[in-house]
């Protein structure tokens, strides 16, 4: 049984990649509709909603996988050193900081989208999106300084 547990995540992970490849090539080669947009005529693929709920499901997984990780990281280090775990704590609150500051910074003013006729750029979720726009350019610019810093650090070693 342990053997199993220790291959669940390589399993999980191919499992994942081979679902992501299968959609990702119905996208790309399964076919169009032709749609109206402001007069115009467009190609939709057939399998754009597929694709985007794909990703929805990925990046929920990804956020539930990580919070689960660093609540258990968390609470272990806490066991181990309450200092440590009291230290810790910080990367969280560093985490909801840049989600608050995201969600300051975002705009609920209604965007006006050429052909688009609902009501879903307005308000909540149009500050919603641009939290997520915001959240997302604040971690990859963190990833990009932290990979190069690594560098840089192990040049200096």
């Amino acid at each position: 049984m342990s053997k199993f547990i220790k291959l669940l995540p390589k399993i999980s992970l191919w499992l994942l990649f081979a679902a992501s490849l299968v959609i990702t090539v119905l996208f790309f080669v399964g076919g169009s509709n032709t749609i109206d947009i402001a007069g115009t005529e467009w190609d939709e693929p057939v399998y754009t909603n597929l694709l985007l709920n794909w990703t929805y499901v990925l990046c929920a997984l990804v956020v539930l996988i990580t919070l689960a990780v660093s609540v258990m990281q968390f609470i272990k280090t806490f066991i181990a050193n309450p200092k440590k775990g009291i230290v810790s704590s910080l990367v969280i609150l560093l985490i909801v900081a840049i989600f608050a500051i995201s969600w300051a910074l975002g705009s609920a003013e209604t965007l006006n989208i050429i052909g688009y006729e609902g009501t879903d750029n307005t308000g909540f979720w149009a500050k919603y999106s641009d939290m997520c726009l915001y959240v997302a350019y604040t971690l990859g610019a963190g990833t990009l300084l932290a990979l190069f810093g690594s560098m840089i650090y192990a040049k200096f070693k």
